[in-house]
């Protein structure tokens, strides 16, 4: 995922920052609720952009919403955002901010592609399987696509496993059609 070097800049100083503080975790947490709200919150979101509203009125709303519930690093840091009118790239900032936190936490995001839900018995195998090759520990996002028929695709750091049945009959079709 291709993120706005000002994202990557914000995310790496707050990082940093939690680091330095031993509040990763915590801070990890913020930063993933607070992505969430800007995203489901559409009103909040226009909120925080809007240009008739001051920069005390956002950071009064933001101090009476989060304080309590937030580290006091991250509340700075979106204080800091709306002062520096960065609000706008929280979305490549909090995107970042994961990135870094999962490579602290030897975490890989694996995208799993499969026909239908995936049980529980092959998701743990696979989730072993992709341990075991990375030593990383693994997080599905899952994603269930028919016109895949069976099988299952996986993406992760990069590199594409697919092992679905339309990818195994498009390698069939090519073998009999390079025999003649």
């Amino acid at each position: 995922m291709a993120l706005g070097s000002i994202g990557r800049r914000y995310a790496r100083a707050l990082f940093d920052a939690a680091k330095a503080e031993d509040v990763v975790d915590q801070v990890h947490d913020d930063v993933v609720s607070f992505a969430r709200l800007v995203e489901s919150d559409a009103a909040f979101r226009r909120f925080l952009s809007s240009l008739r509203i001051t920069k005390d009125e956002k950071k009064d709303l933001i101090a009476r919403a989060i304080g309590d519930r937030a580290s006091g690093l991250f509340v700075k840091f979106v204080l800091l955002l709306i002062d520096t009118k960065r609000m706008d790239n929280f979305d490549d900032i909090s995107d970042a901010f994961v990135e870094l936190y999962e490579e602290h936490a030897g975490i890989i995001r694996v995208g799993v592609v499969t026909a239908v839900e995936l049980d529980s018995a092959l998701e743990r195998k696979a989730k072993e399987t992709i341990e075991r090759r990375t030593g990383k520990r693994a997080q599905f996002v899952k994603r269930v696509d028919p016109d895949i028929i069976g099988g299952m695709i996986m993406i992760a750091g990069g590199r594409i496993i697919d092992g679905s049945i339309r990818n195994q009959l498009s390698e069939l079709r090519k073998q009999l059609l390079e025999t003649h």
